[in-house]
């Protein structure tokens, strides 16, 4: 998902108070465990003709137990909320009858990029000739009216009307609105870090100055030793990678100190996951290591290209969630991020 919707690694078992009928248990456990809304709010009903007291309490429990969970939804103005409920219900239900998994995958993943503009689509007239202006039509009028064209064929239907043929073209358009929204989601995100990194330098203090300036020397150090090593894309990938980290990381001290968890996952990104990726890499004879597989018949080149991406994705996902003042963000990808790094760092070094 969350530019990138939350992901299924760090999904939490929380009461959904978005779409609550009474306490968002039944919305929060089928968030969590992929059922339908409905499938679990049926299995609840159904259950008192069975073990009425059982069930009050253990709702009740969960109740008072779990945390309660606002997606960025619900801070939307009244008019776009109501428009975004309809859409998430039409990509639920598309959802559920897509079986290739290229379609469905299309899905996910431009439902992810949707949840990541809707708060900026809020205010913003759908007559502006800008990008984002464009990306909020294609939201909140073309992708509606896709899936519910898609939904009126019935399953039943022989193809190509409603089998696969239907679905194949579906993940055609789909895809295409994906690359588009990405791409507004792209263009957004580097005018945030623009924008975060000009104001973190005219507000950072002399200290700050000297605690970051180690960290940036060494991330530029490895930046030369890596130049001519891999591809363009990949240093690219790399200085984008740096300007973020060094964006968030003059950010956070103004509101928290070196030993909060968010400051600890960046430090630990800076000083640890990207030096260790790159070093691993650096580490292999520059021909093996874009010639010769060595993890899953992938090569050393294509490894870091990927641990590269991850870092991207989540540091994107972090920027956007201090923009947004969102702290249970950060928190969630940097462990997210540990969790992939210390488990499956030495995979394809040895």
């Amino acid at each position: 998902m969350p530019i990138f919707p939350e992901a299924a690694a760090s999904r939490k078992l929380e009461r959904d108070l978005d779409r609550r009928r009474l306490g968002g248990v039944c919305s929060g456990l089928a968030r969590y465990t992929g059922f339908s809304v409905t499938a679990v709010r049926f299995i609840f009903l159904g259950s008192i003709f069975f073990s009425f007291s059982l069930t009050f309490w253990l709702y009740l429990v969960l109740w008072i137990v779990l945390p309660g969970r606002r997606s960025s939804v619900s801070e939307l103005s009244w008019r776009l909320r109501r428009k975004a409920r309809r859409l998430e219900k039409l990509i639920e239900t598309t959802q559920a009858r897509l079986r290739q998994p290229a379609a469905r995958s299309a899905l996910e993943h431009t439902h992810q990029l949707v949840l990541n503009l809707l708060p900026d689509f809020d205010g913003l007239s759908n007559r502006s000739s800008n990008e984002l202006a464009a990306a909020k039509r294609a939201v909140l009028e073309q992708l509606p009216t896709m899936l519910e064209h898609y939904l009126r064929l019935s399953p039943s239907d022989p193809e190509p009307a409603g089998g696969s043929a239907a679905e194949e073209r579906l993940g055609q358009e789909l895809q295409r609105l994906e690359t588009q929204l990405r791409g507004t989601a792209e263009t957004l995100y580097y005018q945030r870090i623009e924008k975060a990194g000009a104001n973190s330098a005219a507000h950072q203090t002399p200290t700050q100055q000297a605690v970051l300036l180690p960290v940036r020397q060494q991330l530029e150090s490895l930046q030369r030793r890596v130049a001519g090593r891999v591809d363009d894309e990949v240093e690219r990938k790399i200085t984008g990678i740096v300007d973020t980290l060094m964006t968030l990381l003059s950010r956070l001290p103004q509101t928290a100190d070196a030993t909060d968890p968010d400051h600890y996952n960046l430090q630990q990104i800076a000083g640890d996951y990207l030096p260790g990726a790159i070093e691993r890499y650096l580490a292999l004879p520059p021909m093996l290591a874009r010639t010769e597989p060595v993890s899953q018949g992938k090569t050393a080149h294509a490894l870091l290209a990927e641990q590269l991406d991850l870092l991207d994705r989540s540091l994107h996902s972090m920027l956007t969630s201090l923009y947004r003042h969102d702290a249970q963000g950060l928190s969630i990808h940097g462990r997210f991020l540990r969790d992939k790094f210390v488990e499956h760092t030495d995979d394809w070094s040895q």
